[in-house]
């Protein structure tokens, strides 16, 4: 059997390797951190979409994210009806706004939606049925998962959106994340009175909903056919796969989250060279024995490549329990969509691995100074 020879240099000096272990750890766990927050980022992006009802969705061909979106006529939702396997198409109206309440000098923002009470909005059937309380005018529904800065929205009583006071009628669970403070569900009339619009005649969506056992790329395709070139239709798969992609690879949040995930990475190489290189200095004359003894310097880097893998595999599973603990109380602290699956554990499981082969990249050619001459 042979001897462990790379586990037994990396235990030899306990505190040392406790030290250099902490290190990697730090770096991991900031690359866990990045990659949580990009991985919310993205989830955020996409969380309205996800709790709405729909299976193709009319949008404006100017069309950039959910919070940077043209109107749409509304009668392209009442030709969007008459295609053949649409079960219903119905129009949301989303804009900006501003919160306050009557005991706070400030103001926060957030987003207003507008529907007709009564049809099937959302997934959930309890959010649809909560909206019925919304017949009565200047009446809402306020997202419960909104920050602290919202400040007391109790059931019953009332604060003012653009200025207007409204009755909370009920309560709902969305969080708006990096988009807004929070959110609120109107009425379209009482929207329109919010934004001081005489008519309706402009939406910002047309969310379809299909006939049982219809082919949404092929409704699709007749709609588009149907519609005029001033609308897109988007299946709901595309449409969540482009709103994470502009969020995270257009907008600023997310190409920083990218950017810290790669200093991170950086950080963590040079932690392991490091220690690598330190490791292989002080045994430079143990390496030299090792060639007059025989072995080949691929035996050799063998050692120091998995001396820098041990390094990386005690420096992850730390970090790994570490970032479950920390996504838990983000997510406990600001309702910010931060979880840990078994994809991003195996990604930054990859980073520690590829933090390893460049650490040992560079570091291994010190071995080559190793020469057994220099021992006599």
């Amino acid at each position: 059997m042979r001897t462990p020879l790379a586990w037994l240099n990396t235990i030899q000096n306990r505190k040392r390797s406790a030290t250099a272990v902490g290190g990697i750890c730090f770096a991991v766990l900031l690359i866990f951190m990045q990659a949580g927050f990009l991985g919310a980022a993205k989830l955020n992006a996409s969380l309205p979409y996800r709790e709405l009802r729909f299976d193709l969705m009319i949008v404006s061909k100017g069309y950039l994210m959910l919070t940077r979106s043209e109107s749409i006529d509304i009668y392209r939702i009442l030709q969007a009806r008459n295609v053949p396997g649409v079960a219903g198409v119905h129009g949301l109206l989303l804009e900006g706004g501003r919160w306050s309440t009557p005991d706070r000098g400030g103001s926060a923002s957030t987003f207003v939606f507008g529907l007709v009470p009564g049809e099937p909005y959302f997934r959930n059937d309890a959010l649809n049925a909560a909206a019925e309380r919304l017949q009565t005018r200047q009446t809402m529904l306020v997202d419960r998962l909104s920050r602290p800065s919202y400040g007391p929205r109790e059931i019953g009583g009332t604060a003012f959106v653009n200025g207007q006071e409204l009755t909370i009628a009920g309560d709902y669970a969305l969080g708006m994340g990096l988009l807004a403070d929070g959110s609120v569900i109107v009425s379209q009339d009482t929207f329109l009175r919010l934004y001081r619009i005489p008519r309706l005649q402009r939406v910002q969506f047309g969310l379809v909903q299909l006939a049982p056992g219809a082919d949404p790329a092929a409704v699709a395709a007749a709609m588009r056919a149907t519609l005029p070139d001033d609308v897109l239709v988007l299946t709901k798969p595309n449409l969540i796969e482009r709103e994470e992609n502009y969020f995270v690879n257009v907008k600023p949040v997310g190409i920083m989250f990218q950017v810290g995930m790669l200093v991170a990475f950086i950080v963590g190489a040079v932690i392991l060279y490091q220690i690598l290189a330190s490791e292989i200095t002080n045994r430079l004359k143990e390496f030299a024995t090792l060639k007059a003894m025989g072995y080949t310097e691929r035996f050799i880097y063998g050692v120091g490549i998995k001396q820098g893998l041990i390094f990386s595999l005690l420096g992850y599973f730390p970090a790994l329990v570490l970032s479950m603990g920390l996504y838990k109380i983000l997510r406990q602290l600001s309702s910010f969509p931060v979880f840990m699956d078994w994809q991003r554990a195996v990604f930054v499981f990859g980073l520690s691995l590829g933090m390893c082969a460049v650490a040992a990249f560079f570091a291994l050619g010190k071995i080559k100074r190793a020469d057994p001459a220099d021992l006599f």
